[in-house]
Formats: C-alpha cells, structure tokens, sequence
C-alpha cells in the first residue's frame, strides 16, 4: 500500500466534484478510489479525477482499477480524467 497516497474530495457546485490524487498510485489507491467515486456518484452528476499532484503510477494499479472505472462509467455520473498522468487513465 502506498502510505503517501490520498484521495481529496473538493465539492464544486451542487452536483459536481473534483478527487484530487496525491501520492502514489497503486493497487490499494486504486480500491481506494474506487471506493470514493462509489460513493460520490450517487451525489454528484459530474465527477473530475484530478491526477497533477500523483507522483508515480504503478501499472498494476492501473490493472485494477480500470475494470472498476468501465463499470461506474454506466452509472448517471460524467466521469473525466485531467492532469498530467490523465494519458495513463485513458481508458476512462
């Protein structure tokens, strides 16, 4: 588990939100972060997933949480990916 690793929520309007990554992003974050948009989609019709303040990605953290992100995907939530690791969670 990446120890340096949080998810920061900012509310951005009443029907949107921006998760702000910091740290390292791994197999843990990335159940981490599931978990947090698990919850937020049901309150927010716009989701961000900000990844400027990440510092590394694991590619196994990435094996795990993109299955995850296609499922949400079908939910009413728009859910986007910006910041400069956003390439590496394109498949978002």
């Amino acid at each position: 588990m990446a120890k340096n690793f949080h998810v920061r929520e900012k509310q951005k309007g009443r029907d949107s939100v921006v998760f702000q990554l910091i740290g390292d992003f791994d197999a843990s974050s990335a159940c981490e972060l599931i978990t947090a948009l698990s919850q937020g989609i049901h309150k927010n019709r716009k989701i961000t997933i900000d990844t400027d303040r990440l510092r590394a990605i694991n590619e196994f953290g990435l094996a795990v949480f993109l299955p995850q992100i296609t499922r949400l995907k079908h939910t009413r939530a728009d859910i986007n990916v910006t910041g400069r690791f956003s390439e590496d969670f394109r498949e978002c």
